[in-house]
């Protein structure tokens, strides 16, 4: 049992209660209790005390849509022409790396990914993975690197028929696998994963039915031009239709990016249920352009935020798409409300959908799922200004600590189990074989 104590709590709850001199109980992997220091104290005598010296506990973040197995990538060359669109990058870096990706090299990925996920507050993940040269078993190595920090993990393996028929085949047939076997978990749950309309026959979009068994799927939606233009001119359907008349909508289907998407399309989204994730920092990285985002939440679109891989930081990202909404609508009051509901709000619905246990969230119950922001604020703070502290004050590196169901994985910054440059040696090394293989 721990009382982590000494600071500001930040519940995220329907109030977005905050207490001064607060406290957090835990036991096991839940919340027992939160309240005032002094009081958790005198209820909780026996508890072992984490002291947040005057910072902020909240609960862990959820990067609701993450690549991790585009840790090796950073700072490897990539020759792209001027004025690459998103399907040239695809070409020229993303497929060609997933291509040579073998599950050592996946596990030695996922532990660095990782390892910067918790170092950043996350403590629960949405991932799209996509590994073509080893595919059996993929998602288990990505899933062992997940057990090792503790962080709740849903999974997809990333379906294309880019690869051939046979590849096609077993990238279904493993997320079928990987389904039934983190049905038996509390830290993992698993999706069918499809990469683009653009990548996907009808032959292919009913063989992932026939192999799905109700998990849901996630998907890249217009996240380029291209998408769309495929979609029309080989079924004359946009890409979110396309994907109504597969049965592929629902409330357990995650439809990343949905930038170049209609007010049609954005009603079958709201109608069906299914979630949106806004990537802004790779979006703009890859100029693919601005989704309607904070029309698509008027219309009632459950949209949540993610990373899409660019970082493992999703402060970072949210602060990015307040900033981009701004700017492109030229209305500095546009977003900052919308955008922190989708922030620490609706990423917690939407993750809510593949684990039983609240998470991102301090209330009695939840998972103990907690970390400590190094931010004495210098301002007053209270419920009505929480966005605002968090927006301006707090980035990813100053979470001093992490703890993920209950297990402490980071404190004063330094892994508590695990050995950090060995995770980094492992990496380097395994990033060093993969761009030979590519050159």
């Amino acid at each position: 049992m721990f009382i982590i104590g000494n600071g500001t709590v930040i519940t995220h709850d329907e109030n977005n209660t905050v207490l001064q001199d607060g406290a957090v109980v835990t036991a096991g992997d839940s919340i027992l209790d939160y309240g005032t220091l002094d009081k958790m104290r005198d209820i909780y005598s026996d508890a072992s005390f984490i002291n947040a010296e005057g910072g902020l506990i909240l609960p862990g973040f959820i990067d609701a849509h993450e690549h991790i197995y585009s840790m090796m990538a950073r700072g490897m060359a990539v020759d792209l022409p001027k004025h690459a669109d998103l399907n040239m990058i695809l070409q020229n870096l993303w497929w060609k790396l997933d291509a040579a990706l073998t599950n050592e090299l996946v596990y030695e990925s996922a532990m660095a990914a990782y390892m910067e996920l918790v170092k950043n507050g996350v403590t629960t993940v949405i991932d799209h993975h996509a590994a073509y040269g080893e595919i059996a078993d993929s998602l288990s190595a990505v899933a062992s690197a997940a057990k090792a920090f503790s962080v709740k993990s849903c999974l997809c393996y990333e379906v294309s028929d880019r690869a051939g028929k046979a590849k096609m085949q077993q990238a279904v047939l493993e997320n079928e696998r990987f389904i039934k076997e983190a049905a038996e978990s509390k830290l993992l749950a698993g999706l069918m994963g499809l990469h683009a309309s653009f990548t996907l026959s009808d032959e292919t979009l009913q063989y992932c039915a026939e192999h799905c068994a109700g998990a849901g799927y996630h998907v890249h939606v217009a996240e380029g031009t291209v998408d769309q233009e495929d979609c029309l001119n080989k079924y004359g359907l946009r890409v979110v239709e396309r994907f109504k008349k597969f049965g592929i909508l629902g409330e357990k289907t995650i439809a990343a990016h949905c930038i170049h998407i209609n007010d049609a399309e954005m009603q079958l989204l709201q109608s069906s249920n299914t979630a949106v994730i806004h990537n802004a920092q790779s979006n703009m990285n890859n100029a693919a352009g601005c989704p309607r985002v904070l029309e698509m939440l008027k219309k009632g679109v459950l949209v949540g935020l993610g990373t899409d891989g660019y970082t493992h930081d999703i402060l970072a990202s949210w602060k990015t798409a307040v900033l981009l909404h701004k700017h492109v609508l030229q209305d500095a009051t546009a977003g900052d409300g919308e955008l922190y509901q989708a922030m620490f709000f609706n990423s917690r619905k939407i993750a809510q959908r593949y684990f039983a246990r609240e998470m991102g969230i301090i209330k009695k119950g939840a998972a103990a799922d907690i970390v400590i922001a190094d931010y004495r604020p210098p301002t007053p703070l209270n419920a009505q200004n929480v966005s605002g502290h968090l927006l301006f004050g707090v980035s990813g590196k100053d979470i001093s600590f992490t703890m993920a169901q209950g297990k402490i994985v980071m404190q004063d910054r330094h892994l508590a189990t695990l050995d950090e440059e060995k995770i980094i040696e492992n990496c380097r090394h395994g990033a060093a074989k993969l761009w030979q293989k590519l050159r």
